[in-house]
């Protein structure tokens, strides 16, 4: 039959067959191509034969970790019964896939509740800072005007101070507390262990001296010795635990160190006691000869 055909039909013929032997080749591989979890996937392909689908899908296509796997193992049994999967054990596969979304949803929460947590302490403790900054510019401004004393230290909270003096500790200044600090304490190991000021006075001299006690329930006493020119000094912080303020700014280290809260204090107290020794006593408010006004804008 073939052979009576003209030869020109012949070329045609066979043209035609081998072009749509290669069509249909084409068309089978590129589906290949556009379908999502087979080993010839490729994106152009699946944006130009699945556009609507393709829409869904772009936001995660480009993501260098894609991966359809999961997609994958869901859809197999369910298209392909024949491997012995039945829908039971799709439902169970479904529900460990929400399990486990489930359990990172939580620990997403967790984390976040944590780091809310954290800023809002810190936060807080700024707000300590802030406070504390204003009296310090306000005591600097005293001072300036010569209207600054020792009863104005009280930053933080209620305060007294003691001086070493042979075997005793001697009330100095006391400010804020309810003055039922003892006026002299002798240094001994039984008071040692009563009282942190007489603690922290007792260490060696090369140790840095802090330490706090609970003289009674639901009341603590930080204590930190300082050297003032040639006298021995002991700052005690008295507060109510209840006072969030002093305990972030005198007990705890996580945000900032409590150093600084006594080098702050032990600043003041040189300085005060420097003019003491000069003879330029604090004077009370608007009687210096010059003021230095501060700037309340």
């Amino acid at each position: 039959m073939f052979a009576k055909l003209p030869i020109w039909l012949i070329v045609v013929i066979t043209v035609v067959v081998v072009f749509l032997i290669y069509w249909l080749m084409v068309m089978i591989h590129t589906n290949k191509m556009a379908t999502i979890g087979h080993v010839n996937f490729h994106i152009g392909a699946f944006k130009s034969k699945r556009s609507l689908e393709y829409k869904i899908w772009a936001p995660f296509l480009y993501k260098q970790n894609a991966n359809f796997e999961g997609l994958l193992n869901f859809i197999t049994p369910i298209f392909n019964p024949s491997e012995g999967v039945d829908v039971k054990s799709v439902i169970e596969y479904t529900k460990g896939q929400v399990d486990a979304v489930q359990s990172e949803k939580e620990e997403y929460r967790s984390a976040r509740d944590y780091l809310q947590a954290e800023v809002d302490k810190h936060e807080q403790v700024v707000g300590y800072w802030v406070d504390v900054i204003k009296s310090v510019n306000k005591s600097l401004y005293r001072l300036a005007n010569d209207c600054m004393n020792f009863y104005e230290l009280d930053f933080v909270c209620a305060y007294t101070i003691y001086k070493v003096e042979g075997d005793y500790i001697r009330k100095i200044h006391d400010k804020g507390t309810t003055g039922a600090s003892l006026g002299k304490i002798a240094l001994t190991e039984a008071n040692a262990a009563k009282y942190a000021s007489v603690y922290v006075a007792m260490l060696p001299d090369e140790e840095e001296a802090f330490s706090y006690n609970n003289p009674f329930p639901g009341r603590t006493v930080a204590s930190y010795r300082m050297k003032v020119f040639e006298e021995t000094w002991i700052w005690n912080f008295h507060f109510d635990d209840s006072n969030d303020k002093a305990l972030k700014l005198t007990l705890s280290n996580d945000i900032i160190e409590i150093r600084e809260v006594y080098r702050l204090v032990h600043a003041f107290c040189l300085v005060l006691r420097k003019r003491e020794i000069e003879g330029k006593e604090g004077i009370h408010d608007g009687n210096g000869t010059t003021s230095q006004a501060a700037n309340e804008n």
